[in-house]
């Protein structure tokens, strides 16, 4: 198991040195079966204010990052001010910096964690788009192993569900909603 950012991964299956990869889908990169969609969301601490500042400090994955590219252009029609203050594409950092109250970041609704609140257009947070999750494979690496593999990472994340809290502009828990689900992988 490696956990890097979608383009390494790419890479890595392009050269087959790995079987399979769970990466965003971005249709320029290539193939990939969405295995998975969900609301991407700006999150903030819901015990800091730091997403009132005029400035707004941000936390992203590395300058290649997709999400990273679709909130700036967010911000950028918006014509909210921001900095970028942390770059990482470990999950564990951002999520580190949002919960200390240090910056706002993106994530996938799946990830949010508690002590995260989900900030709005209300707040002035633009609509993000939803993330699709897809699988690649190798070429020519398909075996009777990888293919129950895959199969069996597609089933889990038919059974990861949002989290159950969400923290609401007043401070309320709201139980978040969940995006609709793949009838059909699509290609």
């Amino acid at each position: 198991v490696i956990c890097e950012p979608t383009v390494n991964l790419i890479e890595q299956v392009n050269r087959a040195a790995i079987d399979l990869a769970l990466i965003t889908h971005v249709p320029e990169n290539g193939y990939s079966e969405i295995v998975r969609r969900e609301p991407l969301l700006w999150v903030g601490s819901a015990n800091h204010a730091v997403h009132e500042e005029p400035v707004l400090p941000l936390a992203f994955g590395r300058p290649n990052c997709i999400w990273r590219h679709k909130a700036i252009e967010a911000l950028g029609n918006a014509k909210r001010d921001y900095r970028v203050l942390f770059t990482s594409w470990s999950a564990t950092v951002i999520s580190a910096s949002v919960l200390s109250g240090l910056a706002v970041s993106v994530l996938a609704e799946c990830s949010l964690r508690p002590g995260m609140r989900v900030l709005s257009e209300a707040e002035g947070f633009p609509k993000l788009p939803d993330v699709e999750i897809g699988l690649i494979r190798a070429r020519g690496r398909q075996s009777p192993i990888v293919d129950a593999m895959a199969q069996h990472v597609i089933e889990s994340l038919d059974n990861l569900g949002p989290p159950r809290f969400g923290m609401a502009a007043d401070g309320a828990e709201i139980r978040l909603r969940r995006a609709p689900a793949l009838t059909q992988p699509r290609w």
